[in-house]
């Protein structure tokens, strides 16, 4: 995952990176992809703020992974973290 960490910080496309590193294209997407994955199914830390807005309807995310994470009162700025966070 070392090559996917540099790739994404180089600004290179994915087929000029691969062939940078000699590895084909199809490989590299691969190691991509498997990448997304592994965030994917973990924990994210989400930092809290002095003075929370908080709302206090029932809301419920749904990430296309099937995750769904559902709560009575939330603070937006946390909700806007959780969005990003797929």
């Amino acid at each position: 995952m070392h090559h996917v960490q540099q790739w994404k910080e180089s600004g290179l496309t994915q087929i000029s990176y691969s062939e940078k590193i000699s590895v084909k294209r199809s490989t590299f997407a691969n190691w991509v992809s498997r990448s997304k994955e592994r965030t994917a199914t973990g924990f994210v830390a989400i930092t809290s703020w002095p003075a929370p807005v908080l709302v206090s309807q029932s809301i419920e995310i749904m990430y296309p992974n099937g995750v769904r994470l559902k709560t009575e009162a939330f603070d937006i700025r946390i909700l806007s973290e959780l969005i990003r966070c797929y």
